[in-house]
């Protein structure tokens, strides 16, 4: 065969291939074509390649040899101070983004046998008796290490009818055992948030698997009249009723206890002084979901702000619901924090913050990271110059207008403006201008499926990536289970 009809030939196919892979109806489909793909364009030999800048190839090589030696000679001691070494030497490099820029399918095959070996480290350790330490002990010792370490957490942003998507990301995460314990959610975000970590796994496999079970009828636009006399555009009242039907009225701390995963909503407060606070079972556990939810959907001029409830555990009539902060009203966490990194990081020992961003506002700004080809950098440039300039603008607005009753609205512009809306690893709703009408409307049970799709094509491409970065933290909280459960049967032994 010609050069010419062999490139005609690979063309051919690497379109068919990528139409493919846009249809693609389950994670092993899509990434049967994106091997595929990868091994058309010469992907796959790239990550056979061990020579890269990105990574220090003899070292990681010298680290996976001395972790493999310990652990078949035997010497635990040993293998737990290379462990240590090889993940404070390699986690920074191991984290480069660009290790997942070339090939769809994963990385350079270093990086998987070093994490590779890191895993059965860990796994000896954990599984060995050691003469000198109980179980017990070696519990609190890893309980120890993997607070040093840390752990990922999921961030769902606001985004109206674009927040559906998110079930499609962690669908996609579940199905994959990817989906962290930590979970945080802001407006739309906070009710997928609300209702994953409300049901236990059982509970969660069922949704997951029938979607079309979530009720849907969230949104009703008030008439002109009522407008104006209530001044707010929608039905707050048809909002609660959705939330309570897909979640309940569990408390924060309730839905922990029931489902084992730590769940975060984002409100800001409607006085200037006061700063944006992040709910869970830790900092508000007998507030109620349901009431979390509503205020972090409380966008100014769309829903009026929110009084909290918790449960009253103090009169004797367990479970009352009363007003929690009566004098103090919430709104939309978006508007101040829609992704709380510091706060996680504080609360819950983060080290890894994985996104999924759907705001509207937002998606023209961002749409461009990963474009490729030979004007991607100047369209990079130029939304970053146009969202520089909004930014110095609203703070020049802010100080000119310090005394004026529009101040607090240029507040919260220039809060939304100024934040940081990416994670460690962000998965992007792709920018369709043609969508935004739906963004304010009931998603039809067409709407639902299509948004579910979109979020989970949206995440088979960051799989790789995901699962990499968070498996030693995957690793720790395996060991840890398995670490109690035999500590659990020592005392009852020894009881």
């Amino acid at each position: 065969m010609s050069y010419r009809k062999r490139m005609d030939t690979n063309a051919k196919l690497r379109k068919q291939l990528n139409r493919d892979l846009a249809d693609a109806k389950s994670f092993e489909q899509w990434y049967d074509c994106a091997w595929k793909l990868d091994e058309l364009d010469g992907n796959l030999q790239w990550r056979e390649e061990s020579e890269t800048e990105m990574l220090h190839e003899p070292l990681i090589r010298e680290h996976i040899r001395l972790m493999h030696k310990y652990r078949h000679k035997g010497d635990p001691a040993t293998l737990t101070r290379v462990l240590q070494e090889s993940l404070y030497r390699h986690l920074g490099e191991l984290s480069n983004p660009d290790l997942y820029a070339m090939a769809r399918t994963g990385t350079k095959h270093v990086v998987a046998e070093f994490l590779d070996e890191v895993r059965r480290g860990m796994n000896y350790i954990c599984d060995k008796p050691q003469p000198g330490l109980s179980v017990e002990q070696k519990l609190q010792l890893f309980r120890r290490a993997e607070k040093v370490f840390g752990r990922p957490a999921l961030m769902l942003s606001g985004g109206a009818a674009f927040g559906i998507y998110h079930f499609g990301v962690t669908r996609a995460l579940w199905r994959r055992n990817l989906l962290p314990d930590v979970i945080a959610g802001s407006s739309m975000g906070a009710i997928v948030a609300a209702a994953i970590c409300s049901r236990n796994n059982r509970e969660l496999n069922s949704l997951f698997d029938n979607p079309e079970q979530v009720h849907r009828n969230a949104l009703r636009w008030h008439r002109l009249g009522e407008i104006w006399s209530k001044g707010h555009a929608m039905d707050q009242a048809r909002l609660h009723d959705h939330i309570r039907t897909n979640i309940g009225t569990s408390s924060f701390r309730e839905a922990f206890e029931h489902s084992g995963r730590a769940l975060n909503i984002s409100v800001s407060p409607t006085r200037t002084r006061q700063k944006p606070r992040l709910l869970n079972e830790l900092t508000a556990p007998d507030v109620t979901i349901d009431s979390a939810v509503l205020a972090s959907c409380a966008v100014p001029g769309i829903y009026p702000s929110v009084t909290l409830q918790g449960r009253d555990h103090g009169d004797g009539r367990k479970g009352k619901e009363v007003p929690y902060m009566p004098t103090e009203k919430w709104i939309d966490g978006s508007v101040h924090g829609d992704l709380p990194h510091l706060r996680m990081a504080r609360l819950h020992n983060i080290n890894k913050t994985i996104v999924s961003q759907a705001n509207p506002h937002v998606l023209p700004f961002i749409s461009q990271r990963f474009d490729q080809g030979l004007f991607a950098p100047f369209r990079h440039a130029a939304s970053s110059l146009v969202h520089a300039h909004v930014s110095t603008l609203l703070d020049l607005t802010r100080n000119t207008w310090s005394s004026s009753m529009v101040r607090p609205l240029i507040e919260q512009a220039h809060s939304m403006a100024t934040q940081s809306y990416l994670g460690d690893i962000t998965i992007q709703f792709p920018f369709r201008p043609t969508l935004y009408r739906k963004v304010l409307a009931n998603p039809s049970a067409e709407d639902l499926a299509m948004y579910i799709h979109i979020g989970e094509h949206a995440t088979w491409p960051m799989m790789a990536m995901i699962e990499d970065q968070t498996l030693v933290s995957r690793t720790f909280r395996e060991c840890i289970e398995r670490l109690k459960h035999r500590a659990g049967a020592e005392r009852r032994r020894s009881a």
